[in-house]
């Protein structure tokens, strides 16, 4: 592919990815607030809030399926035009029920979205700008997550639950429309290797950094899913700002870190699981508004290094299996974590918030011990063996 074609279809897949991404992430904050409003206690919300994380989950390595066999144009418009229901089933007569089945479409069309995205810029990117693409694709999706939830805020104070729902519907019209104009691609320019689920999921160039992804986005669900519930319980307002503040250092770190990437790649991802891990710690202590926004600071750096710097090292160090349902299984590990992470919170009805987070400052400590004492090694072994092959 031509450079000038490589740039067109990244940046207009990345605006794609960006806007519709945007769709749940808009909901995020406003789901939880309107359950609220409808007289539901933290667990029950913290349980339908955790459908759209195992769908998610679940959609991943089924889009990497998917994929293999429709192209990662195909997947992306599938899942735009599946969202579409969700508008539908909010207007169910039965507040859970219709909640519930929007939940696992949002999960399913953004997961699969997500991994046919990622496989896209992928398949596009010369070998010097694999890298590159792969951290800015993953910076479009944490762009999303992070300014969405502001907007949904701002939608549903400002004009009420039916505008924040109406807003998704909008940026994924246009989604579809930014689709149109790229080109189609092939699945992968490398051979694919072994195709099947069971042998990608069962090989430890994937599942290994599956799991140390998964105790890093226990934070993700916790922290940010849970923030409108744990700013009630401290009576807090503004919330808002985290999303905005959060996105700000987590996008400033990325541009600062790229350049560094590449050289450090390994030794980020372990300080990236360090600070997150810390980042819990401290939320354990914010009891202000200004406490709050440092909460946001410690944790971006945290998000900013670990998702897009997993990701590259998975693509790097992948062998012998296809790449795209590699990537499905990987991100999958994201929405089973921000899933156990909501869950746990819900909890806070019964401990305060206070100790739930020093519990679960574990989960990524865990993680971090993990990676240093398994992954990191394993990974220099795959070098060593591939290198001696070739």
């Amino acid at each position: 592919m031509k450079i000038h074609d490589e740039i067109k279809n990244f940046v207009i897949v990345l605006a794609a990815t960006i806007t519709f991404i945007s769709t749940y992430y808009i909901m995020m904050p406003v789901i939880p607030e309107h359950m609220l409003y409808l007289g539901f206690d933290n667990l029950t919300i913290g349980t339908v809030m955790g459908l759209f994380s195992i769908s998610s989950m679940i959609a991943r390595p089924v889009g990497g399926v998917m994929i293999n066999s429709y192209g990662s144009k195909k997947v992306m418009f599938i899942s735009i035009i599946l969202f579409f229901l969700t508008p539908f089933l909010l207007k169910l007569p039965y507040a859970i029920p219709g909640l519930s089945l929007t939940l696992l479409i949002y999960g399913f069309t953004v997961g699969a979205f997500t991994v046919a995205s990622a496989t896209f810029s992928a398949d596009i990117a010369s070998s010097e700008n694999l890298t590159r693409f792969m951290g800015y694709n993953s910076i479009a999706v944490i762009i999303a997550k992070g300014l969405a939830p502001a907007a949904g805020i701002k939608l549903m104070e400002g004009y009420g639950f039916t505008a924040a729902v109406w807003g998704t519907v909008i940026v994924a019209a246009i989604a579809m429309v930014l689709l149109f104009f790229s080109s189609d691609v092939s699945t992968s320019k490398q051979s694919q290797g072994n195709s099947s689920f069971l042998s990608v999921l069962l090989n430890r160039s994937v599942y290994l950094p599956t799991i140390v992804l998964f105790c890093g986005m226990v934070t993700f669900g916790a922290i940010s899913a849970m923030l409108p519930l744990f700013a009630v319980a401290k009576g807090i307002t503004g919330t808002e700002y985290f999303f905005i503040i959060n996105t700000a250092v987590v996008v400033a770190t990325r541009l600062v870190i790229g350049r560094w990437s590449n050289r450090y790649l390994e030794e980020l991802v372990a300080v990236a699981l360090a600070v997150l891990t810390l980042s819990f710690i401290f939320m354990s202590f914010v009891d202000s508004f200004p406490k709050l926004i440092v909460a946001a600071m410690i944790y971006g750096v945290g998000f900013a290094l670990l998702f897009p710097l997993m990701t590259s090292l998975l693509v790097i160090n992948i062998y012998e299996v296809s790449r795209s349902m590699a990537l499905g299984v990987l991100t999958a590990a994201f929405d089973l974590g921000v899933a156990a992470g909501v869950m746990l919170g819900g909890f806070s009805k019964y401990i305060d918030f206070k100790w739930l987070y020093l519990y679960l400052a574990v989960l990524p400590f865990i993680g971090f011990c993990l990676y240093q004492c398994v992954y990191r090694p394993f990974i220099r072994e795959q070098r060593m063996k591939y290198k001696g092959a070739s």
